[in-house]
């Protein structure tokens, strides 16, 4: 069984592997453009580090962390980023475009979210994201190259959602989990099986809580369930995929689970409609008015 990709436990091996991938890339002539030249790892203060797990032509979402040794960069408050991509062609890799990112802030954690990456076409792409700081002073990141698939890996929007059972009170979910709130009991009560059988809408959210690869990000989406499920706009269920020892009936329905869902980085929120097709997909992080959104859309 795959467990979840670590972050900040992770850094130093991260930094060093970025580091010398990077220093890998073919490198570019300077030109007149900032947007072709070439930051070394010797220059750069940080590196960007992928988040998310399943990369593919279309994904709508790409998420980034920025790490300097053994914990993220400090910026100044305003600091805004930028992102490049450079994509494959038959004589390297290139320039592409550039575009805005957003930050989502976890507990001081700053997670960077580039919206409608240009994925165009499958193979080896790179990217390099620019911080812009206050004082009209900027700093960038070497390129980080990265593998762009054809299609997802695992599970995405207008996939059919698996029928397979997920955990609930009955098979003794809440006894192997540290405190789960009273407001929270209702995202154990049914399985996803059940409430695809009965054609009711609902969104399943996978994280570990406070085990989650010592990521805050994993216990902030827990509270985002407990809110939309306190809300009752729509059925949420919330399934804890790895971490603490279960006995084996309920470790074996945890584990056919996370496979058939595909789950191997965490937080996942899933929105299933009623026809029990996926109608949207968000990975490591999503605001909570987004995930409202995504949540009227589904059941106007």
């Amino acid at each position: 069984m795959s467990r979840p990709r670590p972050a900040f436990s992770r850094v130093a091996a991260v930094v060093a592997i970025a580091l010398t991938a990077m220093a890998t890339l073919p490198t570019l002539a300077c030109s007149d453009s900032d947007d072709r030249r070439v930051i070394t790892s010797s220059e750069a203060a940080f590196v960007p580090v992928i988040e998310s797990s399943d990369i593919h032509v279309g994904v709508p979402r790409l998420i980034l962390t920025l790490l300097e040794r053994d914990t993220q960069p400090d910026f100044p408050e305003g600091a805004t980023f930028r992102i490049r991509y450079f994509d494959p062609t038959e004589d390297g890799i290139k320039f592409h475009s550039e575009a805005e990112i957003d930050q989502i802030d976890v507990e001081g954690l700053r997670y960077l979210v580039a919206n409608d990456p240009p994925f165009e076409r499958p193979g080896q792409w790179a990217l390099a994201v620019t911080a812009e700081l206050p004082d009209g002073t900027s700093e960038s990141t070497p390129r980080l190259p990265f593998l762009v698939r054809g299609a997802a890996r695992g599970l995405a929007p207008g996939d059919r959602a698996p029928t397979l059972d997920t955990p609930t009170n009955s098979d003794g979910v809440l006894e192997r989990m540290a405190d789960p709130t009273p407001d929270g009991l209702g995202l154990y009560e049914r399985s996803a099986s059940d409430l695809i059988s009965a054609g009711e809408p609902f969104l399943i959210v996978w994280a570990s809580a406070e085990r989650c690869a010592g990521r805050q990000a994993c216990a902030r989406a827990l509270e985002q369930a407990t809110t939309l499920l306190q809300q009752g706009a729509i059925a949420v269920l919330h399934v804890e995929p790895f971490g603490r020892p279960r006995p084996q009936t309920l470790q074996a329905l945890i584990d056919a689970a996370n496979e058939a869902w595909s789950i191997e980085a965490e937080p996942q929120f899933f929105l299933v409609d009623q026809d029990g097709v996926i109608a949207a997909r968000f990975e490591i992080v999503v605001e909570q008015p987004e995930l409202e959104r995504a949540v009227e859309a589904l059941t106007r």
